[in-house]
């Protein structure tokens, strides 16, 4: 029997089936760099008017846990509403609550402080030991 081949004179090399990876890897690593860059730019955020005041910058988080109040009592995060109830279940059940960290509450200035001491109260309740307050620098 003789062996198949693609050359003319029929004795060649045998055909080389290897795929050559580096265009592919090329194309990942320009793909993930466009993620990185765009990543932050995809965060959702509530319309609050924050109160101004002075204070430390946040320092090492890139996309805090935060609880946002607008106008109207609407209690968001990451552009979903919650009641109350709802919010200490989620929080309840949020794995970065469970390992410490920092929970951030932003409420437009005009809201009550008794709406701003509910979240915090059942931010608490729910097992949150930071919880902090946002503000705008002047």
């Amino acid at each position: 029997m003789g062996s198949m081949s693609f050359d003319k004179d029929g004795e060649g090399a045998p055909l080389f089936a290897d795929i050559n990876v580096t265009p592919l890897v090329d194309v990942m690593l320009v793909l993930l760099i466009i993620f990185m860059v765009t990543a932050p730019f995809m965060i959702e955020t509530v319309g609050v008017d924050l109160p101004k005041g002075h204070g430390r910058q946040g320092e090492g988080l890139t996309a805090p846990l935060t609880i946002s109040i607008d106008k109207q009592a609407n209690i968001t995060i990451a552009g979903q509403k919650f009641s109350l109830d709802q919010l200490k279940l989620f929080l309840n059940e949020s794995p970065r609550v469970k390992n410490g960290e920092p929970i951030f509450v932003e409420a437009d200035q005009a809201i009550s402080h008794g709406v701003v001491m509910g979240v915090m109260s059942t931010a608490h309740e729910a097992g949150a030991v930071k919880i902090n307050l946002m503000m705008e620098k002047p």
